[in-house]
């Protein structure tokens, strides 16, 4: 079992904006060829958090265009008991659940709807559990995580050439210690972000290509 550190130093109290950002597309019904489901970092605002959910969303937005994506948060309490018990039981975290619930959602009401599941910090745990619940046969074409404590372990249910982890050197929390510095704050800032986009372009095309 992995050792934590916890010293999170109420992480984000004074290095991100104060209010955060919600994005409820599938909850509210409407219906895209991609869909961004996305779970935020321990104790970040709203649904989407501040720190990779928001400019995350828009460089896809700006890639595909507005009318071609959906962007859903996820609902989960992103607390830091949560963070702890995330990363031993993922696929038992509320997030994972309804991170889960919400791409099943979309299989049903959009089938054709390419589902990218990510996450930032215990949001990238809620991603590998909710994996883990949907089991091998999903619709999720890409899985993404920034600042992922279970960057040493594999995705499952999903192939690996469509999962990308993304890990500053010298981020604790990417070697298993709860620990909030400078690098862990940096993904949304540092260039991880178009990379991602670019990442997640190349996945959806080839899956495109494919189905076709």
């Amino acid at each position: 079992m992995a050792r934590y550190t916890v010293a999170f130093l109420m992480l984000l109290s004074g290095a991100i904006a104060a209010t955060g950002s919600t994005a409820s597309d599938v909850e509210n019904g409407v219906c895209r060829p991609i869909t961004l489901i996305f779970a935020r970092g321990t104790t970040e605002p709203g649904n989407m958090g501040t720190v990779v959910g928001p400019p995350l969303a828009d460089g896809m937005i700006q890639a595909f265009g507005a009318n071609n994506v959906a962007v859903q948060g996820v609902n989960y309490p992103a607390d830091i008991a949560g963070a702890i018990s995330g990363a031993t039981d993922p696929q038992g975290a509320t997030g994972s659940k309804n991170m889960a619930m919400f791409s099943q959602k979309v299989a049903t009401a959009c089938p054709s709807s390419k589902v990218v599941l990510s996450g930032y910090s215990q949001g990238a745990e809620q991603v590998r559990g909710a994996l883990m619940n949907l089991g091998a046969q999903n619709n999720v074409a890409a899985a993404v995580t920034f600042g992922d404590p279970l960057q040493s372990t594999q995705f499952v249910n999903i192939a690996k050439a469509n999962t990308k982890v993304y890990c500053n050197q010298g981020d604790p929390v990417c070697m298993e210690m709860f620990v909030i510095t400078a690098a862990h704050l940096a993904y949304g800032t540092n260039g991880d972000i178009m990379s991602a986009v670019n990442f997640i372009q190349s996945v959806i095309n080839n899956s495109s290509t494919t189905s076709t």
